[in-house]
């Protein structure tokens, strides 16, 4: 009896054992799966990690070029609102000294108007009037380079105005004297060309009217002593030296050469 309860414990036995073998082969297999999988996994977490930062340095690469661009424009912006606030205070700066500039030479020719009319004296006024429109034009020319450099562009030539000159009284009397007509009627021309109309040729001067004004300045009649050798109990209008009569429409004399640049 004994030995049989003890073969079946035997028995028994080797059948636990046999399962035990048989639930760890299958655990076994259960978890080489499971590492197998947690292999792939974190290979696949590996490979998207390194996609995760190519794309961080990439986006920080697009983040520095985009701040050089921005420091750039931003640089690009000051300099452009410096050179604009340095033309427009070249720009009011000109502008203004152009006004007070017209202004003085339109008052001074109004002013000067019945001075230069005077016979003889008015030549050295119109020489003088003539010299100062002469330099503020040259200074206005000047202060036009002076914006032209702010603006980054060609100055103009300034030596053909700032380097003419200006007859003196006793040349302009010459002139006259050589041939008046002539004289009249090319500065007819010319003013006639800035519609300011005036006749081809002079007006003639009522003779009691010349009279009039040459007594008023040189305090005796003109010709007196052709007066009395003629015997004319009236005096007569000063007559003025007559030359070779010049044409109607006389050439305008020819300017200097003018270089834009």
């Amino acid at each position: 009896m004994m030995r049989r309860a003890r073969r079946g414990l035997l028995l028994l036995v080797a059948t636990g054992v046999a399962g035990g073998a048989g639930a760890q082969a299958v655990d076994a297999g259960d978890a080489a799966e499971r590492l197998g999988n947690a292999r792939a996994a974190v290979v696949a977490m590996e490979e998207r990690h390194a996609e995760l930062e190519t794309a961080n340095r990439e986006l920080i690469e697009k983040l520095r070029a985009l701040e050089k661009s921005n420091k750039e424009l931003g640089d690009s912006l000051a300099r452009q609102k410096q050179a604009l606030a340095a033309n427009q205070a070249a720009t009011r700066k000109f502008s203004a000294s152009l006004a007070r500039r017209l202004y003085r030479n339109a008052s001074r020719h109004v002013n000067g108007m019945a001075a230069v009319a005077i016979p003889y004296v008015g030549a050295g006024v119109t020489a003088a009037m003539t010299a100062l429109d002469i330099r503020e034009s040259c200074e206005a020319l000047r202060e036009l380079n002076e914006m032209h450099r702010a603006m980054q562009l060609d100055p103009e030539n300034e030596a053909p105005v700032c380097a003419m000159q200006v007859g003196s009284r006793e040349q302009i009397i010459n002139q006259v004297l050589a041939n008046w007509r002539s004289a009249y009627a090319v500065a007819a021309a010319w003013t006639n060309q800035y519609e300011i109309w005036l006749a081809p040729e002079p007006v003639p001067v009522d003779s009691a009217r010349a009279i009039e004004l040459w007594s008023a300045v040189f305090g005796t009649l003109p010709n007196p002593s052709a007066r009395t050798a003629a015997g004319l109990a009236a005096p007569r209008a000063p007559q003025p030296p007559i030359g070779p009569l010049a044409p109607l429409s006389p050439q305008l004399p020819a300017l200097p050469a003018y270089p834009g640049r």
